[in-house]
C-alpha cells in the first residue's frame, strides 16, 4: 500500500507537469495508465496469494525493477522532472537494498544504471538541441556514485548460491572462477567502449564529427567488444598463453584511440590521454617485451595518423600542432613502456620468490610429518592422526585398531651386514606394508625398527587377518637387493580402541601385545582385548 501511495503521488506530479506543459502529452498519458496498473497488478498477486510461490513473498526485487523502469521512462520525457526522478530513485534503491541479497543488489544496481543511462542517451542523441552531453554525463556519474555507495554499505550479507541470479551470472560469466574474473575485467573495458560509443554518437548527432567516419568507428568498437566477449565466454581464450588476452585487447584499443584522434578534429588532443590510459591499463599484465611493442605500435600508428591528417587536410591540420602532439606522445608512451617493463620484471621476481617459498613450505611440511628414511609418517604426526581418528570414532560410533610392529632381531642385521643394508631393509619393509594395507589406513615409523599401524573402521578379528596377510608378504619378500637371501620377520601387538579411550592407553596396550609376541617366539601377532 505504501508503494501504491508512491505511484499515486507520481501520477499527480505527471498530471501537474502535463498541465504546465513540462512534458509531452502523449507519453505522459501512457505513463499515467502504466503507473495506475502497476500497483493494481502487485496488489492482486499479493491478495490472491500467488506471491507465496516466490522466495521473497514481498516481491521486493520485481517491484524495484518496475519502479526503476517507470523512473527511466519519466526521465526520458525531459524537462524539470529529470532531477526530481534522480532524487526519488536514490532513496528508493537505498530502502529496497536492505531487503535484498548481495547478488540481487548488484543486478538491480546495474539495471538502474542501464535504464536511466539509456534515458540520458536518448535525450542526448534524439533531443540534442535541448540537452547537452556534459550535463547528462554529470548526472550519470553522480547517480553511479550514489548507487555504488549504497551498494558498498549493504554488501556484507550472504547469497543463495542456487538462486536464479546465480544461474543467470553463470550463463553470462560462466561458472569457472578464473574465467568469470577475466570476463568481469573485460566487461569493465567494454563499458568504457560503450561510453565512448555513446559520446561518439552524440558528436555525430551534433555534427562535431563526420557521420560516415563516426559510424564506422562506432561499429568497429562495438564489433570488437562482442568478438572478445564471445572468445572469452566460449573458452577459446584458454588456448592462448595469456587467457586474459590482454595484449590483443591493448592493440585493438590503441587502434580505436588513434581512429578517434583522426575524426575528432578540435577535441582530438583529448584522445592522447586515452592512449596513455590504455597503456597504463596494460602495465600490470603485459610482459616487458609486449609493453615495448605496444608502445612502439602506438607511436607508429599515431605518427602515421598525424602525417595522413597533415598530408590530406593541410588547411585544417597544421604540421606544427601535430608535431607538438607527437612529441607529447614520444615523451609519455616510452616512459610508460619502461615502467611496464620494470613492473613485469618485478612480477617475475615475486612469482619466483613465491614458487621458492611454496617449495620451501612443502619441504618443511614434509620434514614435519614424514620420516626421512622410509617416507612414512613420523611419530609426531601419527599422534595427531590418533587424536583425529579418536574424535571421528567417538562422534560416529566407530572403532579402529592400533598395531605396534617391531622387526625381529634387526640389530643383528646391522651388525652382520652394515647400516646401509639395514636402511635398505627398513625402506623395503615400509613399502611392502604400505602396499598391503588400505588407502584409508595409516602407517608410521614409530622409532628405530618399530612401526605403528592404524587400521580405520576395523574390528579386532579383521585386524588379525590383515596382519596374517602382511606376515606372508614379508616372509616371502627379499628386502635387500645387495643381499637377496636376507629374510626378516616381525612381531606385532594389536588392540582395538575402546570408545572414549585416550591414545596413550591404546598404544600402551598394543605395546604389551608386542612384548608378549616376542616372548612367545617372535614372527607372530598377539592380540590384546
Amino acid at each position: 500500500m505504501m508503494s501504491a501511495l508512491g505511484y499515486a503521488l507520481a501520477i499527480g506530479v505527471l498530471v501537474l507537469a502535463d498541465e504546465q506543459h513540462w512534458v509531452m502529452i502523449r507519453p505522459a498519458y501512457a505513463l499515467l495508465w502504466g503507473l495506475g496498473l502497476a500497483p493494481v497488478f502487485f496488489l492482486l498477486l499479493i491478495r490472491c496469494g500467488l506471491n507465496r510461490i516466490f522466495k521473497d513473498p514481498a516481491m521486493t526485487m520485481p517491484q524495484l525493477m518496475v519502479a526503476v523502469s517507470f523512473a527511466a521512462w519519466i526521465y526520458s520525457l525531459g524537462g524539470y522532472l529529470r532531477d526530481a526522478i534522480l532524487l526519488v530513485v536514490c532513496p528508493l534503491l537505498a530502502w529496497g537494498f536492505h531487503f535484498l541479497r548481495a547478488r540481487q543488489i548488484r543486478l538491480v544496481s546495474l539495471y538502474a544504471l542501464a535504464s536511466l543511462g539509456s534515458a540520458m542517451v536518448y535525450l542526448m542523441l534524439w533531443r540534442a538541441g535541448q540537452y547537452d552531453m556534459g550535463g547528462e554525463l554529470l548526472r550519470f556519474m553522480l547517480l553511479a556514485l550514489v548507487i555504488f555507495l549504497i551498494w558498498q554499505s549493504t554488501q556484507d550479507r550472504g547469497d543463495d548460491e542456487d538462486s536464479w541470479l546465480e544461474r543467470l551470472l553463470t550463463l553470462v560469466l560462466t561458472g569457472d572462477p578464473k574465467q568469470r574474473l577475466r570476463l568481469q575485467r573485460f566487461l569493465v573495458a567494454a563499458t568504457n567502449f560503450a561510453i565512448c560509443t555513446v559520446v561518439l554518437l552524440y558528436a555525430i548527432r551534433t555534427g562535431a564529427v563526420d557521420r560516415q567516419a563516426g559510424a564506422m568507428l562506432s561499429a568497429y568498437m562495438t564489433t570488437q567488444s562482442v568478438l572478445f566477449y564471445v572468445v572469452l565466454r566460449s573458452g577459446l581464450n584458454l588456448r592462448f598463453p595469456d587467457p586474459s588476452l590482454t595484449f590483443p585487447q591493448i592493440i585493438v584499443a590503441i587502434t580505436c584511440v588513434v581512429g578517434s584522434y583522426a575524426i575528432l578534429r578540435d577535441s582530438r588532443g583529448a584522445s592522447l590521454m586515452l592512449l596513455v590510459m590504455v597503456l597504463v591499463f596494460g602495465m600490470f599484465n603485459l610482459t616487458a617485451r609486449q609493453a615495448r611493442f605496444a608502445s612502439l605500435f602506438a607511436l607508429s600508428l599515431q605518427g602515421a595518423a598525424m602525417w595522413g591528417l597533415v598530408h590530406w587536410q593541410p588547411g585544417y591540420f597544421t604540421p606544427r600542432q601535430e608535431l607538438i602532439h607527437f612529441l607529447f606522445a614520444c615523451t609519455v608512451l616510452p616512459t610508460i613502456s619502461l615502467l611496464s617493463g620494470q613492473l613485469s620484471d618485478l612480477r617475475e621476481r615475486l612469482r619466483q620468490r613465491k614458487d621458492d617459498l611454496t617449495l620451501a613450505l612443502e619441504r618443511i611440511q614434509t620434514l614435519a610429518t614424514r620420516d626421512e628414511l622410509t617416507g612414512l609418517y613420523n611419530r609426531r604426526h601419527m599422534m595427531d592422526v590418533l587424536v583425529q581418528q579418536a574424535k571421528v570414532a567417538d562422534g560416529g560410533g566407530r572403532v579402529f585398531c592400533v598395531v605396534l610392529i617391531d622387526i625381529d632381531l634387526f640389530k643383528s642385521v646391522n651388525d652382520m651386514h652394515g647400516h646401509g643394508v639395514g636402511d635398505e631393509v627398513l625402506r623395503h619393509f615400509a613399502q611392502l606394508v604400505q602396499n598391503a594395507i588400505g588407502s584409508s589406513d595409516y602407517f608410521a615409523r614409530w622409532g628405530g625398527e618399530e612401526f605403528l599401524l592404524v587400521l580405520t573402521d576395523c574390528r579386532l578379528a579383521h585386524a588379525q587377518a590383515c596382519l596374517q596377510r602382511i606376515h606372508r608378504v614379508i616372509n616371502d619378500a627379499s628386502l635387500s637387493k645387495s643381499m637377496p637371501t636376507l629374510k626378516v620377520t616381525f612381531s606385532a601387538g594389536v588392540t582395538e580402541r575402546v570408545c572414549g579411550e585416550a591414545s596413550e592407553a591404546v598404544i600402551e596396550r598394543a605395546d604389551r601385545g608386542l612384548y608378549r609376541a616376542k616372548q612367545t617366539g617372535r614372527d607372530k601377532t598377539y592380540a590384546v582385548a
